[in-house]
């Protein structure tokens, strides 16, 4: 068996990354709802929103530093297909 080092980082990274890429867009999808059904103030919207563009930005600026295609990070969820 030929294991390549670079190889498992590339894929380990791949794999966090798609993990909290998911989480983000869990958070997003529930910080929407919340906003619809008006049970967040002005101000919380505009803090969850700015927290949440913060976090997208910096899960894709960590994925080029991986040599990741942000796109890449997007989970295929089997026959219900992907997450986004």
């Amino acid at each position: 068996m030929d294991v390549d080092p670079e190889g498992v980082e590339h894929g380990l990274a791949n794999l966090v990354l798609a993990l909290v890429e998911f989480l983000r867009q869990l958070l997003e999808r529930q910080a929407v709802r919340r906003m619809e059904g008006g049970t967040l103030t002005d101000e919380e919207v505009e803090r969850m929103g700015l927290a949440l563009m913060r976090l997208e930005q910096k899960v894709h600026e960590m994925a080029r530093a991986f040599g990741l295609d942000p796109s890449e990070l997007n989970l295929g969820l089997g026959p219900l297909g992907r997450l986004v």
